[in-house]
C-alpha cells in the first residue's frame, strides 16, 4: 500500500492525553436492537473495503520509516457498552474504528488518522440505512446513501498524497493576524482537571432562519458567537484577540471528493479590534471572507515528514499541543447536515465529541431537524459557557441544555512500537477483490 497521507499530522501527534479520536453518537427513537445493529455493521463494512485496515510500518531502501495500512479481514467491533474500546488494539480487532450501543444510542468511534467527519457521515448513512431497513422497513429508500453491493468507484481509493500538489497553496496574501488570547494561560477562571461536555440543542429551522437573515453560514455564525463571547470576558485584551481555530474539509480544494482519507485543514478566524467595532452583519462578512481566503492545502508538514524515523517525527510534533494554544483560543468544527436519507426519520438527534489542547472545543452536528452543539470545556465554572449561551440568546435563539457529562472518547493503543512487518498486496491486487468503475 502507499504511504499514509495523514501520517503528516494525526499519527505523529496523537498521544495518551490527546488520542485524536472522535465519537459520534446518534440517539434513536427506539431502543437499539443489538443483533440487527451487528448485522448492519457487517453489511456496512463490505461497502468500505479500504477502511478495513490495521496500522503497520515499512522502511524504504534508505531506511526511512513510514506508516502503512495492512488489510484487516477481522470484523468491525460492536460492543454493548457506553465505554469505548481501545482502537488499534486487539480489543477493536486492531481496527482504527469501532461501534458501541446502549439503550437508544449508537456510537461510532474513530481514529482521525483513518477518516474525518465527512467520511464518518458516509459510513453512518450506510449503517443506518442497513439497520433501519432491517428494523423498520425492508423497502427503505436508499437514495443518497452508499449501500452494500454498490459498484465502488476507483476515486474512493485515491490517496491525496499520491496526486500532484497544487501549483500554489497560498492563493491569497493573508493579512497579519493579531496575537491570540490563550485560554490555557489567561482564562478568567481556573482550569479544571478534565473537560466536560455540555450538549446544547437548538431547532434547525430556528437556527437556519437566523443564519440566513444575517448572510452567514452555520460555521461563520457560531464561530463568531464564540469569538464574541471570549471578547466580552477579556475586554482589556488588546492587542490580543479571540481567535477561533476552525476545521475545514479540503476534499473539494484537493479535487478528491470521493476519497475517504482524512482530509482536514485548519484556519484561524481572528476577532480583532477592527472587527469588534463593526455591526453584527459586518462581523459575519469578515468571518466569511477569512474562511474563503484560508481554505487551501497547507505544506507546513513537509520538513517533519522528511525526518527518517517515526520517533523523530513524533518528537518533532511533541510541542504541537502547547504551540496550538498560541494560534487559537478555541476549536470549532461543523461537518454539515448528517443527511441520513430515509433512515433519518428514526433518529432523534446526533452529537459529536472529541478533544484537543484547547480549553474550549465546540463540535456541531445537525440531524433530524436539530442542531446539537457539543460544548467541551475545561473550566471550574461556566462563565465562558454562560457568555456563549447569552450570545445565542441575543440572536433570538431558544436553546435547551439536554445533557452534561465528563468527556469520554476512545483511547488508542501504542502503535509506535512492536510492529511486525507483513507482506503487502499491491493496490491493484487489493482492488481486484472488488468491482471497480473503469476510468
Amino acid at each position: 500500500m502507499k504511504r499514509l497521507y495523514i501520517e503528516r499530522f494525526y499519527l505523529n501527534r496523537a498521544d495518551d492525553e490527546y488520542p485524536m479520536t472522535v465519537r459520534i453518537i446518534l440517539q434513536m427513537r427506539d431502543d437499539v436492537d443489538g443483533h440487527l445493529l451487528e448485522e448492519a455493521v457487517a453489511a456496512a463494512q463490505t461497502r468500505y473495503p479500504y477502511l478495513c485496515v490495521k496500522l503497520g510500518v515499512e522502511c524504504d531502501a534508505d531506511g526511512s520509516e513510514h506508516y502503512v495500512y495492512h488489510d484487516n479481514p477481522l470484523p468491525w467491533k460492536v460492543t454493548n457498552s457506553r465505554q469505548p474500546v481501545c482502537l488499534c488494539s486487539e480489543e477493536a480487532n486492531e481496527h482504527l474504528m469501532a461501534f458501541a450501543w446502549w439503550n437508544d444510542c449508537v456510537a461510532l468511534d474513530f481514529f482521525h488518522a483513518l477518516i474525518d467527519g465527512t467520511a464518518a457521515y458516509r459510513i453512518l448513512r450506510t449503517l443506518f440505512y442497513e439497520y433501519c431497513r432491517r428494523r423498520y422497513d425492508n423497502e427503505l429508500d436508499p437514495a443518497g446513501v452508499w449501500v452494500a453491493g454498490d459498484i465502488i468507484d476507483e476515486a474512493e481509493w485515491t490517496d491525496p498524497a499520491t496526486l500532484q500538489r497544487p501549483a500554489s497553496i497560498h492563493p491569497h496574501q493573508l493579512p497579519e493576524r493579531p496575537p491570540v488570547i490563550n485560554l490555557a494561560t489567561d482564562a478568567v477562571v481556573p482550569l479544571a482537571d478534565k473537560k466536560e461536555v455540555v450538549q446544547i440543542r437548538i431547532s434547525e429551522e430556528q437556527m437556519m432562519k437566523r443564519v440566513r437573515a444575517c448572510g452567514a453560514t452555520p460555521t461563520s455564525f457560531l464561530s463568531l458567537l464564540l469569538a464574541r463571547a471570549i471578547a466580552r470576558l477579556h475586554p482589556e485584551s488588546a492587542p490580543l484577540a479571540p481567535t477561533v481555530t476552525v476545521a475545514v474539509d479540503l476534499r473539494h480544494t484537493l479535487g478528491t471528493d470521493a476519497a475517504h482519507h482524512s482530509q482536514v485543514g485548519g484556519l484561524f478566524l481572528s476577532f480583532g479590534q477592527d472587527i469588534q467595532g463593526e455591526n453584527f452583519e459586518a462581523q459575519v462578512a469578515a468571518f466569511r471572507k477569512m474562511v474563503k481566503e484560508q481554505t487551501y492545502p497547507q505544506g507546513r508538514m513537509d520538513r517533519v515528514e522528511a525526518l527518517p524515523t517515526l520517533e523523530a517525527r513524533y518528537q518533532a510534533f511533541a510541542p504541537t499541543n502547547q504551540l496550538s494554544q498560541q494560534y487559537g483560543s478555541c476549536m470549532f468544527s461543523y461537518v454539515g447536515k448528517a443527511r441520513l436519507g430515509a433512515a433519518e426519520q428514526y433518529v432523534r438527534e446526533m452529537c459529536t465529541e472529541t478533544d484537543s489542547a484547547y480549553m474550549i472545543v465546540v463540535e456541531v452536528s445537525a440531524a433530524a431537524g436539530i442542531f446539537c452543539i457539543s460544548f467541551m470545556q475545561r473550566f471550574t465554572t461556566d462563565v465562558y459557557l454562560d457568555t456563549f449561551l447569552d450570545e445565542l440568546h441575543q440572536q433570538g435563539l431558544t436553546y435547551e441544555i439536554t445533557d452534561r457529562h465528563p468527556l469520554q472518547i476512545a483511547p488508542i493503543a501504542d502503535y509506535r512500537g512492536g510492529w511486525i512487518k507483513e507482506p503487502e498486496a499491491t493496490d491493484e491486487e487489493a482492488k481486484n477483490e472488488y468491482t471497480l468503475i473503469d476510468r
